[in-house]
């Protein structure tokens, strides 16, 4: 089974998905560090010198390599897998998709740097977000197994993960 993880930046899927993937014994792919090893490059980069079309071209590619060669994966695309149609299909096709989703406000507060996030770099970001969320909003919602991450420890959205997988 190939488990995928999707949701805004700062949902937890990176994290969540290290955890449930160590529990079920299976590969874990972030797909924005895949494209970063594979290139070279860091996705700020890509984004800053090749622009947003080019990255999105190249995630799309690399998604579907990957989701060609494991049989067992949890995978954590990037935030605007869901901006392709193609993409949601094949996630929708090919993998147990779970949307992680987040307040604003929460999401504002996980992230670090502000710096290594092009998309929200900038001078307000939680209203950047906000509309990047509502923007999103119709891409998102093709997605059933819904898992807030708001104010929950890891551990406990990664068994109700677990327990929802049970009941597929």
């Amino acid at each position: 089974m190939i488990i995928s993880l999707i949701g805004f930046m700062a949902t937890g899927k990176t994290t969540i998905g290290k955890q449930l993937s160590d529990k079920l014994g299976y590969e874990f792919i972030d797909l924005d560090q895949y494209i970063e090893k594979l290139t070279k490059i860091s996705v700020k980069q890509i984004f800053k010198e090749k622009g947003e079309t080019h990255f999105r071209t190249l995630e799309k590619k690399l998604l579907k390599k990957v989701l060609d060669q494991y049989n067992e994966l949890v995978i954590s695309p990037g935030g605007g897998i869901i901006l392709d149609q193609e993409n949601i299909d094949l996630l929708k096709e090919k993998t147990t998709p779970f949307l992680l989703k987040a307040k604003p406000e929460n999401i504002l507060n996980r992230i670090d740097e502000l710096s290594k996030r092009p998309l929200i770099d900038t001078k307000n970001p939680k209203m950047t977000i906000e509309k990047l969320l509502d923007k999103r909003k119709e891409y998102y919602n093709q997605f059933n197994n819904i898992i807030i991450t708001d104010n929950k420890e890891i551990d406990d959205i990664v068994y109700e993960i677990l327990n929802l997988l049970e009941n597929l």
